[in-house]
């Protein structure tokens, strides 16, 4: 008697229901600051990665200028009679390990944080794309496009998740203004 009594008591019934409910907003709430976490670290690095490649784009203006100087728009030095492909390569990694923090180990640049780190790049490769040797050309400038690897680890799942791992790219061009 005493346990249908307990049993046909409806004082108590929600209490499952509502840990349920609270602890899959907790867990939503997680999953949407770990994808904020995300971004934030991502587009840092692509920032940083922005930076650098425009410093690319800036170190070869003093190529480049030649060229305009003779109705040109490439990064061009005139050698004897002809006109010879001239350009820059900024050291990005340096730059990145400077904006970013990070410090190069064992084939990746890191941001150490406690306990492991924050996430690391590697995979560096940037394309400079030259102006064509034609005065008047405007179809196409000068371009550095970079693209690099990044690996963050998760922080939420336990560590029983896989690192995000993506392509970053930024691009930078040199357009003469006048």
């Amino acid at each position: 008697m005493k346990t249908v009594k307990i049993l046909n008591n409806n004082k108590a019934n929600s209490t499952p229901l509502t840990i349920a409910f609270v602890l899959c907003i907790l867990i939503v709430c997680c999953g949407i600051s770990e994808y904020f976490r995300l971004m934030i670290i991502v587009s840092g690095v692509r920032d940083g990665l922005q930076q650098s490649v425009i410093a690319v784009s800036t170190t070869n203006y003093d190529e480049v200028y030649n060229g305009l100087r003779e109705g040109y728009s490439g990064g061009y030095v005139l050698l004897g009679n002809s006109w010879s492909e001239k350009l820059d390569y900024y050291d990005v990694y340096s730059r990145m390990d400077k904006l970013l923090g990070t410090a190069s180990q064992g084939g990746y640049h890191v941001k150490v944080q406690e306990g492991g780190y924050e996430y690391r790049y590697s995979g560096l490769s940037i394309e400079i794309t030259n102006a064509p040797l034609t005065p008047g050309n405007t179809n196409q400038n000068f371009e550095a496009d970079a693209r690099i690897q990044i690996e963050i680890p998760l922080s939420f799942g336990f560590q029983m998740l896989p690192p995000l791992k993506m392509e970053v790219r930024a691009k930078a061009v040199y357009m003469p203004k006048f």
